[in-house]
């Protein structure tokens, strides 16, 4: 077995040495379509990785700290993953922000699209760059192939119903910084693996302290008729408890949370959303903010608003905003003052509807449209961050305690024991 132990890494560390020289072989501007010995190498150097990854996954499963191991680098690997497609994403929507302001033919920018971008996005990318070409109107190709722009491109280009205008929404969306709450949002990822694995190297030491540990010193204490301390026979009566009636409960439901994370990775890695209603909620500033942002490339095009309302609350990707625009563009449509209907369905507040009344009579109301959206994010990153650095130190602290408990409680007897021997 000590040959299958050195010859992994060899080979994951071959595969990635294959993929870099195709790299540095074809260069920036990449294969030809169809290249034979590039599409061949390619398959033999994934071959190698997967060869090299499989008995590294399949001795993590085997032990404990593999467990851990195959955990952290799972969450690692869905993370890269996520943050690479909304790099293309917005490296898409910037491509075709450009090309529809400059009214430029788009047989140019399939190869390029084809060739600067690889997977699911490179593959949708091409999908609406061979779409535009064929005549399909802008809308019609985003709403197609979803997976080459934001979830939110639809809703943007809902702004407008001219090119023009619907560049100029493309253009407001590749230029919306998301930076700040998508590394609030890894942090919390971050931070919830960590106490995942903490939590199962406690588990792990819990489950030896009992079936080890306790045993002895109980057999210790009774050859030599010494009384345990109250907090050592309260842990150990704990133990006893978790032993007989937790531990089978803790262990199913270790395997239903490991089950529950593999499962939601697949879906990010398949673009599915988890839990929509659960995530509207907590980025429901975001979408607000993408809501006035399309607003204000509205207004800035002159674009009638009741019926920006109502596309947007249409195709918006949030069934939360949805359902509060929907009577939002009925009621502009019925003639109310727009940012009267906007304070109903709960999208501006009161002194955002004051600021924008302000901001309308004054002319400048795109800017004053551009600061709320900003405003709105800036507050949803402040409340996630304010929350972890709430919550973080309190389960730390918790598991510090639980921890320090058990480290006491079997000091203790020790001491006990010595004092009892000399006296």
């Amino acid at each position: 077995m000590e040959w299958l132990l050195f010859s992994w890494p060899t080979l994951i560390l071959l595969g990635l040495g294959l993929r870099m020289a195709l790299r540095l072989h074809y260069g920036a501007r990449g294969p030809e379509p169809g290249d034979p010995v590039n599409d061949f190498l390619a398959i033999v150097s994934w071959v190698l990785i997967a060869l090299g990854l499989a008995p590294a996954i399949l001795g993590g499963f085997v032990s404990f700290v593999g467990i851990i191991l195959v955990l952290l680098a799972a969450a690692t690997f869905v993370e890269f993953v996520a943050q690479r497609r909304a790099a293309q994403r917005r490296s898409v929507c910037t491509l075709l922000a450009l090309l529809a302001e400059r009214r430029q033919p788009l047989e140019s920018s399939v190869l390029l699209a084809g060739n600067a971008m690889r997977g699911r996005v490179g593959r949708a990318a091409r999908n609406l760059f061979n779409a535009l070409d064929a005549g399909t109107p802008l809308a019609q190709a985003v709403r197609e192939n979803p997976a080459a722009l934001p979830r939110e491109a639809i809703a943007y280009v809902a702004a407008g119903a001219t090119m023009q205008a619907e560049a100029a929404a493309l253009r407001e969306l590749s230029n919306a910084d998301h930076s700040e709450l998508a590394t609030i949002w890894r942090a919390c990822v971050d931070r919830i693996t960590y106490l995942a694995c903490v939590l199962l190297v406690m588990l792990g030491v819990l489950t030896f302290l009992m079936i080890k540990i306790v045993p002895e010193f109980q057999k210790i204490f009774e050859e030599f008729e010494v009384e345990l301390p109250a907090l050592t026979q309260v842990a150990v009566a704990f133990s006893y408890f978790f032993m007989r009636y937790l531990a089978l409960p803790a262990l199913f439901a270790f395997q239903i949370f490991t089950l529950f994370a593999l499962i939601v990775g697949i879906l990010y890695l398949c673009d599915k959303r988890v839990f929509p209603s659960w995530g509207d909620r907590v980025f429901r500033g975001r979408r607000t903010a993408d809501v006035l942002r399309i607003l204000a490339v509205a207004t800035d095009q002159r674009q009638p608003l009741s019926d920006v309302l109502y596309r947007v609350a249409q195709v918006y990707p949030s069934a939360t905003i949805r359902r509060q625009l929907q009577p939002a563009a009925e009621a502009v449509s019925a003639g109310e003052d727009w940012l009267a209907a906007l304070g109903k369905a709960r999208i501006v507040s009161g002194a955002e509807e004051a600021l924008l009344k302000a901001a309308e009579r004054a002319g400048n109301l795109t800017w004053a449209l551009r600061q709320v959206a900003k405003r709105r994010e800036k507050r949803a990153v402040y409340r996630m961050a304010a929350a972890i650095n709430l919550l973080y130190p309190i389960a730390i602290l918790l598991l510090g305690a639980f921890v320090a408990f058990y480290v006491v409680s079997l000091f203790i007897p020790i001491v006990k024991l010595i004092s009892g021997l000399s006296s």
